[in-house]
């Protein structure tokens, strides 16, 4: 991991309040693999203070991609960059990545939580595995990387908790074909990953996590979450993805 200087390629406005963030990363993208994140400088200034971790979403030849949502200031800030500019990025980080263990492959994203997935689940393609999607959100809104899911091909489906998009529920009702044979690795809100969690019990399920970070590599402890059986674990250090049976949410 190093400090890094990326260029602008696109900076786009998807659906709602997602937006994709295409860089050329002069060199960088060959050491990326899915799970991998980077701290990206939204401010030249101490207005706000420090970066904000985003996950790779892919790499295309020497480009990175970051799918992110405008929640705050930082982020907002970061939707103002133009094609052309230059930013500061530290990365790649991520000590622990998703597992490539089994032939099938289920990911299960919530909102912009699945681009921390379509990496990975790229690289189980190329690897031979099948793989399904599960993409959910609140209403269709949520829904911006559909357009991503089509182009590459991947068997997926969408379900939006008022039925705006695909099926009315929760991911954790399109579960049903779904037995312990899989293997099952998720990213989004807490709520939906303590819900996954109690709903499949037994199953080999793979946490990726999504905590506030001020420095990226273990130091500030603003990223912990409870271990089941050694106090508190760092997600940008010790992770950012965990057996489910390691953590407690």
């Amino acid at each position: 991991m190093q400090d890094l200087h990326f260029e602008v390629i696109k900076n786009q406005h998807l659906l709602g309040s997602l937006w994709l963030l295409r860089v050329r990363s002069f060199g960088t993208a060959e050491l990326v693999r899915g799970g991998h994140f980077f701290m990206i400088e939204v401010s030249g200034t101490y207005d706000p203070m420090g970066r904000r971790a985003f996950a790779v979403g892919d790499v295309r030849g020497d480009e990175l991609w970051f799918f992110y949502d405008v929640v705050g200031r930082g982020t907002a800030l970061l939707s103002e960059l133009k094609v052309g500019e230059g930013i500061r990025a530290f990365g790649p980080l991520g000590k622990r990545l998703f597992s490539h263990e089994g032939d099938r492959h289920l990911l299960i994203g919530g909102g912009v939580g699945l681009a921390g997935l379509t990496l990975f689940a790229k690289e189980l393609r190329d690897l031979g595995k099948e793989v399904h999607i599960i993409y959910g959100g609140r209403r269709a809104e949520h829904l911006g990387m559909l357009d991503w899911l089509k182009e590459e091909g991947f068997y997926f489906r969408v379900c939006t908790e008022d039925g705006s998009a695909g099926e009315k529920g929760l991911v954790t009702d399109l579960l049903t074909d779904y037995d312990p044979s899989w293997t099952v690795s998720a990213c989004g809100p807490k709520g939906m990953l303590k819900a996954l969690t109690r709903k499949l019990e037994g199953y080999r399920l793979q946490l990726s996590l999504e905590e506030r970070m001020a420095c990226g590599w273990g130091v500030c402890l603003g990223c912990v979450v409870r271990s089941r059986t050694r106090g508190f674990m760092r997600v940008c250090w010790e992770g950012p993805v965990f057996d489910a049976k390691e953590v407690a949410l």
